[in-house]
């Protein structure tokens, strides 16, 4: 039985771990998030400018899929 709940609650950290984010500065989803990740749009992980906040999606970029994500939660 201890296992398995070691196993769940590793299980869980993980899950909580990949959980994508829209709200970037806190307070809520808002224009600033938007533009957060507008400032760093077409950078890369390691290139001037990468904000790994503004990469949402956690994919080493911020691309249109960081914007979509959080132009979305907006409207929500």
């Amino acid at each position: 039985m201890d296992s398995a709940k070691a196993a769940l609650e590793a299980a869980i950290q993980v899950f909580d771990s990949n959980r994508i984010s829209a709200d970037i500065n806190g307070g809520g989803v808002t224009i600033g998030d938007l533009a957060i990740v507008a400032g760093a749009y077409g950078t890369q992980e390691g290139q001037t400018g990468w904000n790994e906040k503004a990469d949402v999606n956690k994919d080493g970029k911020v691309d249109i899929t960081d914007l979509a994500i959080v132009a979305k939660a907006i409207l929500l």
